[in-house]
């Protein structure tokens, strides 16, 4: 058995020193833990902390044995036995003078000798047995002795399985038939006396005393039967000599075996000499009682001083895994207090709270107050009759029935409702124009965080799915702003925030977009992927997007899973989202740097500078140039190297008890820059290890300065805690928003930290200026799972909008808020704890050499076909490509688009109560053909210049095939006929086309562009779905309907086909487009919605 780590948790101290604990129990349906002393008392303590819950004397003298029964505790003393309620009511009780009265037959000549032990037979009778000829049996209900047996040993201890296993002074084992008792075994299993024994199963287990020259010692070992042949088994050795045994009661062969001197040990029948661990509690006495709780994790020990000790094996450990709640005692009427209207309130005193009030409202809370009701007008009470006291009078009209004159202000709401809802509120009447969200700018006040009140906005937020999936959550409940949020959902989408941030770092946003515009040939390239998604956000102009394909691309480096970034599928509170982060956030650096390196060699890794020339575009934004020098305690070999690391860790100072002196941030950032260490390392010239110091100087400053802070959130946080404070000695504003760092020497470095927006040229005309841009924090309310947020702040770019607001906003996945200056730096307790700080160099130093985006639209991959199909049949050639003289400058294209897909994941639903499904999260989609066709009128109107078939790695769970026409192998690179590209491929075709300005025409577009995770301005979208809809009527039309009614065609009679949907779709717009033209077209539309109802929308 392998060890168990038992450890002492806690004691129960007992009033009397004098007074010796003799037994010891853990009840079963609640936590509670009995014991009984000599004196007669019968007490409980709850819980881990071990209060006292009950407490009676149930006994004149020493109590032997206690029982804990769902009815009640049972209790034996020498001459009595007690049952009585948990709460310490007795329930009945019986004495020697009842033995005495009706039971003469269980005297011997000096009366009733002495009760040791009992066991329950049943559920509701008990035998009782000790030094006496008489096993008694005692009705649990009435109270009475209903049975006696002779029985020719004195029984000290006795335990229930299949037999009645009794142990008696003589040392033998008396096995007894539970219905009858007679007699069935009997075995010698000592020459003195049994102390203790227990069962389980078909083992029994035994100690005791052993007779050597007329003399009782403890028998050092313990002994072990069968009960199925009676006969013993291999003995267990237990040198301090075994007095109490209690078998596991989880672990059916491993018994617990304690000694009088404090020493126990857990040990398994079967194998009991490895895994063996021993125990010993502090006591100067010897322990007088044992038990264990049925959960196995925590064990008692009563000794001689009236002290209980419970040693446990886990952190927080129970009695029970399931216990049941505990009688809470009478808590007696509070008097009454008399109040007058001229007693203040202050004279009767607040309780005692843990929670804010109900009371405590903000000062300037608004809130409406009842007002009389308007006068009936004299019309309605001059046609009024009486009827008994009840007036009646004919309704004029003017308002409908019971109809409140004035209607109060819409409340803001904690969460949206779907789309639908509010669409059907519009459609009936009963809201006008947008409802008010309270995350609107226009809605709150300034927030002080040192008032440890959580504002609404940083709190996890989570989409909401009705029957008609995401497309019906209102996004923009949350975000009122021009600036994209990002949703949750998706894989590993804590990388959100930092997303985020980089978007906001406009250097490395310049160099993604122009990575986009060149050709790469990496399938998974992260910066491919970051421009693309860096293009969405730009367009968003507030709208939700999506960083899905990025993290499928982030989700396929094997290094990222090597190095434990990935998210855990089901987070929990203990799932450190700040270490994730940072790791990320050095991840994904050096990933970039690899990617956009000219020779691919890090330059971290040499031992030489590297030429200004031969850095990449990522080293040259975030690396800090820094030399590392090596120095033998020994024999003075000196060794330099230089690094370009991309991320700076804070280095805080060890805690210690000692009061500390306040420190700033920028001696943190100084000592963290240039650290000394000493450690032992192999020297080359000695060829052994030696005593060695490290020292790290800083020799260049980086244009974008990144800092994790490789804090824990789990403890203490120094910066909440006001160990470190900023130049004012203030613990809220530590963290500064502007600082000034200068390389003074080769081997020094200096931090200037200035409170005002700009520091004085001419005093620090060599210096770099840092002005902070970005700051992501992990937020973990009480017994909730952590989440990240990201504050940064946004250039104005001569906005009139955002020129007249705080240049800095909330970041909160798709939440996004403008929030105040002074918010982003506090970090008032451990709620929000800083996990990365972005600062950006604003004077001082080169700019980089990064190129821009190229001027003109480079539209080579429209017109190179592109297949890593090994088999592709020209059969399935339905395409001709785009020719360069096609396009045409200034003239956007029309363009038809139809898209088919696959399922990788099927849709999580639950079952309510009544009956009802509701939806928890939509099946995930992956791309699986796109088709665009020609719109333009001449030779090749309609014609196909692109028809992909999409790979995908992962596996597809439906092809759904009868709305894709996708059929299985049709997506796999060495199966396949089709033309068969890779997703990157599919996707930058499409970005060309949204860049030419490109007008798409499809039918339900809204969808295929959200799953393709593109984002088209609304202005070059034509969807024949809003296109052909009356929008004070929910249904939307179906394309086949509409190309039956229009074009009397009859299409996706089998399956679906994207190149003739899209053409069907083109067709339609053109048929949109003739109707208008002629005026026609809303009358052709309300016939078309008539014939719809007539035919129950069927072709």
């Amino acid at each position: 058995m392998a060890d168990i780590p038992f450890r002492p948790l806690n004691v129960i101290p007992g009033i009397d020193p004098a007074t010796p604990v003799t037994c010891v129990k853990f009840d079963p349906h609640h936590e509670l833990v009995w014991t009984a002393n000599e004196n007669g008392y019968v007490s409980s303590y709850y819980g881990s902390g071990l209060q006292r819950y009950s407490s009676y004397k149930a006994h004149k003298g020493s109590v032997r044995q206690i029982m804990i029964l769902d009815r009640g505790i049972v209790s034996i003393a020498k001459d009595s036995i007690h049952l009585s309620n948990r709460r310490g009511l007795a329930s009945w009780n019986l004495t020697q003078v009842y033995f005495n009265f009706f039971y003469f037959l269980i005297l011997s000549d000096d009366g009733a000798r002495d009760l040791h032990s009992m066991a329950l037979m049943g559920n509701a009778e008990i035998v009782v047995a000790g030094q006496q000829d008489k096993i008694l049996t005692i009705n649990m209900i009435r109270g009475t002795i209903t049975k006696t047996v002779d029985t020719e040993s004195e029984i000290v201890v006795m335990k229930k399985s299949r037999l009645l296993v009794c142990g008696s002074t003589r040392g033998d084992l008396i096995l007894h038939d539970p219905r009858t008792l007679a007699v069935e075994h009997r075995i010698q299993a000592h020459t003195g006396t049994i102390s203790d024994l227990d069962v389980s199963g078909n083992l029994i287990v035994t100690c005791g005393f052993s007779e050597r020259q007329g003399t009782l010692i403890i028998d050092p070992l313990v002994k072990v039967y069968d009960m199925r042949t009676m006969r013993s088994l291999a003995p267990i050795p237990f040198p301090n000599g075994p007095s109490f045994l209690k078998m596991h009661p989880k672990l059916s062969t491993t018994v617990c075996i304690a000694s009088q001197t404090g020493q126990f040990q857990m040990c398994d029948v079967g194998n009991f000499t490895t895994g063996i661990q021993f125990y010993q509690i502090n006591t100067a006495s010897y322990v007088n009682c044992f038990d264990i709780s049925y959960s196995g994790e925590l064990v008692a020990l009563g000794d001689a001083s009236n002290v209980v000790h419970i040693w446990g094996d886990k952190q927080e450990p129970k009695m029970n895994h399931f216990s049941s709640p505990i009688d809470a005692p009478t808590m007696p009427m509070p008097p009454t207090i008399a109040v007058g209207d001229s007693d203040p309130l202050s004279s009767i005193g607040m309780p005692y709270y843990q929670e804010q009030l109900l009371s405590a409202w903000p000062p300037k809370t608004i809130y409406p107050v009842g007002r009389k009701p308007q006068p009936i007008p004299s019309s309605i009470l001059d046609n009024m009759k009486m009827i008994d006291f009840v007036g009646y009078a004919p309704n004029p009209g003017l308002r409908l029935r019971n109809q409140a004159p004035s209607l109060p202000k819409v409340k803001l709401r904690d969460t949206p409702k779907f789309r639908s809802e509010q669409q059907k509120e519009l459609y009936f009447g009963k809201r006008k124009g947008s409802t008010a969200a309270m995350f609107d700018h226009d809605n709150e006040e300034d927030v002080d965080l040192a008032t440890g009140i959580v504002p609404k906005y940083y709190k996890r937020v989570e989409i909401k799915y009705s029957k008609f999936g995401v497309e019906d959550f209102d996004f923009g409940f949350y975000n009122k702003t021009k600036f994209g949020g990002l949703e949750t959902h998706i894989a590993n989408s804590y990388c959100n925030a930092l997303l985020q941030v980089l978007f906001f770092t406009p250097l490395l946003r310049t160099l993604a977009k122009a990575h986009i515009g060149q050709s790469c040939p990496r399938e998974n390239c992260l910066t491919c992927e970051l421009g693309f998604l860096f293009r969405m956000l730009e367009d968003s102009n507030g709208q939700n997007c999506q960083a899905r394909n990025f993290l499928r691309a982030f989700s396929t480096i094997p290094q990222a899973s090597a190095l434990g970034l990935f998210e855990p599928d089901e987070p929990d509170t203990k799932t450190m989202y700040s270490s994730l982060i940072q790791n990320f956030n050095r991840f994904v650096l050096e990933q970039l740097h690899q990617e956009c390196s000219l020779d691919r060699v890090s330059a971290s890794a040499t031992l030489n500078p590297l030429p200004v020339s031969a850095l990449s575009p990522i080293q040259q934004i975030f690396s800090i140039k820094t030399s590392s020098t090596s120095i033998c305690g020994h024999c003075g070999l000196e060794e330099e190297r230089v690094t370009y690391p991309f991320v700076l860790d804070l280095l805080w100072p060890k805690p210690t008890k000692e009061i500390q002196q306040p420190m700033l941030f920028s001696e943190i950032l100084k000592a963290s820059i240039c650290r000394e260490s000493h450690n032992r390392v192999w020297c080359s010239q000695c060829q052994q290890y030696q005593p060695t110091t490290n020292k790290k100087t800083l020799q260049d400053l980086p244009l974008v300065l990144s800092i994790n802070t490789a804090l824990n959130p789990k403890e203490p946080n120094p910066v909440s805690c006001g160990v470190f404070l900023d130049e004012n000695g203030k613990g809220s504003q530590w963290l500064p928003l502007r600082y000034v760092e200068e390389p003074l020497s080769p081997i020094h470095c200096s931090v200037h930290v200035f409170e005002n927006t700009t520091a004085d040229s001419s005093e620090f005309s060599l210096c770099a200026e840092y002005e902070l841009t970005a700051v992501v924090s992990q937020v973990q309310l009480a017994n909730e799972v952590a989440h990240l947020v990201s504050h940064i702040k946004v250039n104005s770019d001569n906005d009139p909008e955002l020129m007249e607001r705080s240049s800095w906003y909330i970041f909160n996945d798709f939440l996004v808020k403008n929030v105040q200056d002074g918010e982003v730096s506090q970090f008032p307790s451990a709620w929000k704890a800083p996990s990365i700080f972005y600062y950006n160099k604003v004077s001082g130093g080169d700019p980089p050499i990064i190129s821009e985006p190229a001027s003109e639209l480079d539209t080579s991959i429209l017109h190179v076909d592109l297949s890593i199909s090994k088999y592709r049949d020209p059969n399935y050639v339905f395409y001709q490509l785009l020719r360069p003289e096609e396009i045409k400058p200034g003239q956007p294209m029309l363009i038809a688009i139809d898209t088919e897909f696959v399922a990788l994941s099927r849709e999580e639903t639950e079952i309510r109560s009544d009956g009802t499904k509701s939806l928890l999260r939509p099946p995930r989609m992956s791309l699986a053909r796109v088709s665009v066709l020609r719109g333009d009128e001449g030779p090749l109107e309609y014609m196909p210049f692109i028809d992909d078939y999409i790979a995908t790695s992962e596996p597809v769970v439906d092809y759904l095939t009868e709305f894709s026409g996708i059929q299985p192998g049709d997506l796999d690179p060495n199966v396949s006929k089709h033309t068969l590209v890779p997703l990157k491929v599919a996707y930058k075709r499409l970005r060309v086309l949204v860049d030419m300005g490109c007008i798409f025409v499809g039918h339900g577009l809204r969808q295929d562009f959200r799953i393709i995770n593109i984002l088209v301005p609304p202005e070059q979208v034509k969807d024949t779905v809003d296109i052909f809809h009356i929008k004070n009527r929910q249904r939307k039309i179906s394309l086949r309907f509409l190309v039956w009614y229009l074009l009397h065609q009859d299409i996706q009679s089998e399956t679906h086909n994207s190149i003739e949907d899209a053409r069907t779709a083109l067709a339609l717009y053109k048929k949109h487009l003739e109707l208008k033209e002629s005026g026609l077209f809303q009358e052709v539309l309300e016939d078309i919605y008539n014939e719809g109802r007539k035919t129950n929308w069927k072709p």
